[in-house]
């Protein structure tokens, strides 16, 4: 029965990544859809609580998925590896696109890039959590 956590943890894993950047990529596109106006608005008002809830939603998944696994080590280094490795890969795309780099392509790619950063921490955070916990 571990055998078949152990396999299975790595794709569900995968599986809990991407549905993570997924949702990252629909908030940042919801996020640029906005007009002056209302990216104001909200970024002044609600900002920190959207993105301190979806970083929180993030973590949780992570510390859901980490459960799955049988053996607590495994899970974080896993997912250690896992998160490091995309959000550096996420990153490296950022920079390297074949675009004209204007002042706004680059303060928009610096906070990308630290947006990537807390998502990282936030997934890495969770894996710990559950990595303490008895399950």
């Amino acid at each position: 029965m571990k055998l078949i956590r152990y396999i299975l943890f790595i794709p569900i894993c995968f599986l809990a990544l991407g549905l993570v950047y997924w949702g990252f990529g629909h908030l940042l596109s919801w996020f640029i859809g906005l007009s002056t106006f209302w990216l104001i608005v909200i970024l002044i008002f609600f900002g920190g609580a959207i993105w301190g809830l979806f970083k929180g939603l993030s973590g949780m998944l992570m510390s859901l998925t980490s459960m799955i696994s049988p053996n607590r080590a495994f899970s974080f280094w896993t997912v250690l590896t896992l998160s490091i490795v995309n959000g550096i890969w996420t990153i490296y795309n950022s920079w390297t696109m074949d675009i004209n780099y204007s002042g706004k392509v680059i303060f928009g790619s610096i906070i990308f890039t630290i947006l990537v950063l807390e998502l990282t921490f936030a997934l890495i955070y969770g894996s710990a959590t559950a990595m303490e916990e008895d399950y």
